[in-house]
């Protein structure tokens, strides 16, 4: 297969990619051609030799990390994939532009459709072209990759994410910047409806197994060997990683990881699903105290705020401890980490165990201006009036 041939292959890859996850209503490549385009795709993705230009880009990573990988059934790029960590720059933004065109028609990785040709036949007969591989292995934690999220915060990414965008080049990986920006601000209850509900499942499966969070694992790698090697051996996606994290808060050296937690922290008062151990330990506590109040937005957690300060209410014993470790690592996060904007400092009131005091104190202070200014009112309404008189 000529250079030149794969140059044209790639850019009408390219093109047809762009125009699907754009959603225009008439591809520019005509379906006969798209057709014959599958064709040389998959058996490009079979081998790797076949496409000359990714293949020099990774010569230098074959031999390193690849070097006992035979070629052929995509098993040397499959290698690449593995070890992307630790792959050149060059080769890096090569495998991330392959996974690119992956997204879009898994058919053409060759790997994915050889080793997992029954589980397709048997789970998603109904799925087809990019619809098969939300199917098998939607990488959610990288926005580029993941075309849903991609059109369910097509507004909200440029709106809060902007800057993030700016210092990445088109064929950089992100790690999950993006992902924890909107993260964030699905904490701070300013996402759109269909966004929030992309970065809900996202939360809810990190919050399950840290290696599902790039940043987490970015930043926190040499603290969570340091801290919860027990929890991290057992490789349980029970959330257990994450629990050992947040109630090490206080031991954590590394500032990025610091931050990380705090930020798991501040997105698990927006939903207890957030908080797997918290949510399996106050589940039964959940459905007695709060079967009529609807998950999302805090709601919930407050609702078991607000039984665990009434004395009527009992709670199970672990769902007490929980809350109150919980209520203990939220005052530490708030002296670290003030409130960045209204709604952040709400949810900090609201969660607060001295809620109903702060509560108290600000309706004692509206009600004193109010006051203040019903009296500063009529003494200018008098004074204008004698004034009137003289």
């Amino acid at each position: 297969m000529g250079t030149i041939w794969v140059d044209v292959v790639i850019c009408l890859s390219t093109t047809v990619r762009n125009d699907t996850l754009q959603d225009v209503k008439e591809q520019r490549v005509s379906i006969k051609c798209r057709k014959q385009l599958r064709v040389e795709e998959v058996e490009m993705s079979e081998d790797i030799r076949l496409e000359p230009e990714l293949y020099d880009a990774c010569k230098p990573d074959i031999t390193r990390l690849c070097q006992n990988v035979a070629f052929g059934n995509a098993q040397v790029i499959e290698c690449l994939k593995e070890n992307k960590r630790q792959l050149t720059q060059r080769c890096h933004q090569k495998i991330f532009k392959l996974q690119e065109v992956e997204m879009v028609d898994p058919e053409l990785d060759y790997q994915l459709m050889r080793v997992c040709k029954h589980m397709i036949r048997r789970f998603c007969t109904e799925s087809e072209g990019k619809n098969t591989l939300q199917c098998l292995k939607q990488n959610k934690n990288n926005y580029r990759l993941n075309p849903v999220l991609r059109k369910a915060c097509k507004a909200d990414i440029p709106k809060f994410c902007q800057p993030i965008l700016n210092q990445a080049t088109p064929d950089s990986e992100l790690e999950g910047q993006v992902i924890g920006c909107l993260k964030l601000k699905y904490a701070d209850q300013r996402l759109s409806p269909d966004c929030e509900a992309q970065i809900q499942v996202i939360l809810q499966e990190s919050a399950l197994d840290y290696r599902l969070d790039p940043q987490l694992q970015i930043h926190c790698t040499a603290e969570i060997s340091r801290l919860c090697p027990e929890e991290a051996a057992a490789q349980e996606q029970t959330g257990q990683v994450e629990e050992c994290l947040k109630v090490n808060l206080l031991k954590i050296k590394q500032d990025g990881c610091k931050k990380e937690v705090l930020n798991m922290l501040k997105e698990s008062k927006a939903d207890i699903f957030v908080d797997p151990v918290l949510h399996t330990a106050c589940a039964l506590d959940i459905k007695h105290q709060c079967a009529a109040i609807p998950p999302g937005r805090g709601r919930q957690m407050s609702c078991l705020m607000e039984a665990l300060q009434d004395k009527r209410v009992r709670l199970q014993p672990e769902c007490k401890k929980r809350l109150q470790d919980r209520i203990d690592m939220w005052s530490y996060a708030a002296k670290v980490a003030p409130a960045e904007g209204f709604s952040d400092l709400a949810m900090q009131v609201m969660t607060s165990p001295s809620k109903n005091y702060i509560l108290l104190v600000i309706s004692a202070g509206v009600a004193l201006l109010f006051v203040m200014g019903l009296l500063c009112g009529r003494f200018t309404k008098r004074v204008t009036q004698e004034l009137k008189d003289r």
